[in-house]
């Protein structure tokens, strides 16, 4: 498999079950707490590493206790820590998260911390140190981030990556609140976003895959290479411009009996990277990440749902993907 680079968030997930929620002012007794590792930056980077690839994370935690569990669990998934950095005087970044045991419904508060704090020039310097550090004649690694550090480290890792002849994906979640200008869209190769997103940034409202085809034109419009918009149940949408012609590819999805869809996206994403690290085509990468998708919403949480390799081949074989 290829290497990749992800720059991304790590968040500790505080989350607590109810009966319902409570009233304003009001305590109230809980049914069940639990604290998890979270962040999309993590997700996709375990994601890809569960798929064989050579992983680094750049990303940034307090030195909080918060902070310190994080680094265990990259150990164990075989995730290269070197470039997440720890802040003394910002926290690990948490998200406080209230379930109605019910009715399933949630409310959560996310504070960023340090997520936000990473500067363009730890992310520069951390990948001018792996491109550095490879082998001669390696083929550079694939950079990969979103939108939930600060805007300054992912457009600047987004500059250095594409300068340096990286290949660089874009998964624009969550949509910022400081706009994403042209001059970005133009560093990515490849840009990934869901329906809600990918409506934000084209201004057409995506609903299906028709429309989804209106929003990736009008991305591609501004720069992007080519555009991935995932649809759900109703699979994922692959846009490209061919000789100033758009190509459209419409991918199914596979038929899974949908549990808890946390995280699918981050374990699209990663597996995603990981085929295209490997030399894979962009069919058959966008198969191995629709199926791991579809593999992760069949199971509850995040980090515990995100599936290996060969949970994805079993899922490929038997629909007659072999190949993919």
């Amino acid at each position: 498999m290829g290497s990749i680079v992800v720059l991304g968030s790590l968040i500790t997930d505080l989350v607590a079950h109810a009966p319902r929620m409570p009233l304003p002012g009001e305590s109230l007794f809980g049914d069940s707490f639990g604290t998890f590792l979270g962040g999309k930056g993590l997700n996709q980077a375990i994601a890809a590493a569960r798929q064989g690839a050579n992983v680094t994370l750049i990303g940034r935690v307090g030195t909080d206790s918060f902070g310190d569990n994080f680094f265990p669990a990259l150990v164990q998934e075989g995730i290269d820590s070197t470039y997440v950095e720890r802040d003394t005087h910002i926290g690990t970044p948490v998200a406080v998260i209230i379930v109605d045991a019910n009715s399933g419904q949630n409310a959560i508060i996310t504070t960023p911390g340090a997520n936000m704090t990473i500067p363009a020039h730890a992310v520069i310097s951390a990948l001018q140190t792996i491109r550095e550090r490879q082998p001669q004649n390696a083929d550079p690694p694939l950079f990969l981030c979103q939108c939930e550090t600060s805007y300054e480290s992912f457009a600047g890792g987004l500059e250095y990556a594409h300068a340096a002849g990286m290949q660089t994906i874009l998964n624009a979640a969550p949509i910022p609140r400081q706009p994403l200008d042209d001059h970005l869209f133009a560093l990515v190769d490849i840009l990934v976003v869901n329906e809600v997103e990918a409506s934000h940034l084209s201004g057409c409202q995506v609903i299906s895959a028709d429309t989804a085809k209106q929003a990736a034109e009008s991305l591609i419009q501004r720069g992007s290479q080519q555009v991935i918009i995932t649809l759900g149940g109703q699979g994922c949408v692959w846009s490209t411009r061919e000789r100033d012609r758009m190509q459209h590819t419409t991918l199914p999805a596979f038929r899974v009996k949908a549990v808890d869809a946390t995280a699918a996206g981050d374990a699209f994403c990663g597996a995603l990277a990981t085929g295209l690290s490997a030399g894979m085509t962009m069919p058959q990468a966008l198969h191995r990440a629709t199926a791991a998708g579809a593999v992760t919403v069949t199971r509850m949480g995040a980090v515990a749902s995100l599936p290996g390799a060969s949970e994805i081949d079993t899922l490929l074989s038997s629909q007659g993907l072999e190949g993919s």
